[in-house]
């Protein structure tokens, strides 16, 4: 959307921050994507790289194939933004899954133009699973011609498809939590953590499974177990969850704080020791990397990518997120045994190191260049 100031703004502020990380490496940048009226309770971050130009195209969007016949009289507007957005550029970068690219595959690939991609959401097939995920999923396997990154465990899941990553913070701000890092880690050494403190971070839906992590608060509040919660994020259960906690006199020990800007949320993980985080599917989970960034230690559902995040077990925690008891449990036992914390904090945070915006846009161009020659 554009604000009062004519900025382009995005509530989609990582993608924002990655976007602004590739474009930093390439002369120009054209972005050919849906634009919406301006909201103004809308937590936006705005597009400040002045190469960056933008070709709106009006937004439809929907799961079902009743939503995909819809997008059929958007068609030729789409066809048209590609070919303006096209007509200049040496490479075109798609990113799955996508409505918009659906018919820019074939747009493109029709063209013979170079391309690269990202799959964003879990690469595995899962019960459920959209059937335009699945065929998204095929296109990038049987016939993208380009390099493609896809959250996998493995490095190379063939001949074009690569291990991806989804960063969130510079190489900068990284070093900016250092001392506050190093303060945590003393202070976790001389007293333990008496009254843990935790966040999740998170659309508010079922998939987010925040429900979850409320129930086993009100267990925990239930046995008398001190601890502070923050529920970030916005979503369709956000007034569901608030009642829970209101009916159940949680309001001294849970905050359902909304949706936060980048700094914000920068602010609430310094406060935080925790991060748990109960999602049924997840591709790259891009909040456990926040979390290590800052010093927080994260406790996962076991799904996708749980166990390369936590290192399995050397920089945070898997639970079953099938009995909530599981959860309680964990946490019953880390906050007991916290000696082991400061050695997963600073792995946590090297492992942070290697995923910064920088390394992740550098690698890109780096593959590209030797794929293309």
């Amino acid at each position: 959307m554009h604000n009062p100031q004519g900025e382009a703004v995005t509530e989609v502020h990582i993608f924002c921050r990655q976007m602004q990380a590739l474009a930093a490496l390439f002369e120009e940048t054209v972005i050919c994507c849906p634009f919406v009226p301006n909201n103004k309770t809308a937590i936006v971050t705005p597009y400040t790289n002045k190469n960056i130009s933008f070709v709106p195209l009006k937004n439809a969007g929907g799961n079902s194939f009743k939503h995909k016949l819809g997008l059929i009289t958007n068609i030729p507007g789409w066809l048209k933004g590609f070919k303006k957005a096209g007509k200049h550029a040496d490479i075109v970068y798609m990113r799955f899954p996508n409505n918009l690219n659906i018919i820019g595959f074939f747009y493109f690939y029709i063209k013979g133009v170079k391309t690269f991609a990202t799959y964003t959401g879990t690469w595995a097939n899962y019960p459920d699973e959209p059937l335009t995920y699945r065929f998204q999923k095929w296109l990038l396997k049987k016939l993208h011609k380009g390099p493609a990154w896809v959250y996998i465990n493995e490095e190379q899941a063939g001949k074009n498809l690569f291990k991806g990553i989804s960063p969130s913070y510079t190489l900068t701000e990284w070093e900016e939590e250092t001392e506050q890092v190093k303060l945590r880690v003393e202070k976790i050494k001389a007293n333990g953590i008496a009254k843990p403190v935790f966040i999740t971070v998170g659309v508010l839906n079922a998939n987010k499974n925040q429900q979850y992590i409320l129930n086993a608060c009100k267990i925990l509040h239930d046995l008398g177990f001190l601890f502070y919660l923050y529920v970030v994020g916005d979503g369709p259960l956000k007034r569901e969850y608030e009642d829970f906690v209101s009916k159940n006199n949680l309001q001294d020990c849970i905050n359902i704080c909304g949706k936060k800007t980048y700094s914000q949320l920068r602010v609430l993980y310094r406060q935080c020791d925790f991060l748990v985080q109960a999602t049924l599917v997840e591709g790259f989970g891009k909040v456990p990397i926040e979390g290590f960034f800052h010093g927080v230690v994260p406790l996962l559902n076991k799904v996708a990518l749980a166990g390369e995040m936590t290192g399995n077990g050397q920089r945070g925690y898997m639970f079953s997120a099938t009995e909530v008891s599981n959860l309680v449990t964990l946490i019953k036992e880390v906050c007991l045994n916290t000696a082991t914390l400061p050695n997963m904090i600073e792995n946590g945070r090297q492992y942070a190191k290697a995923q910064t915006l920088e390394t992740w846009a550098q690698s890109y161009v780096k593959k590209i260049n030797e794929y293309f020659g």
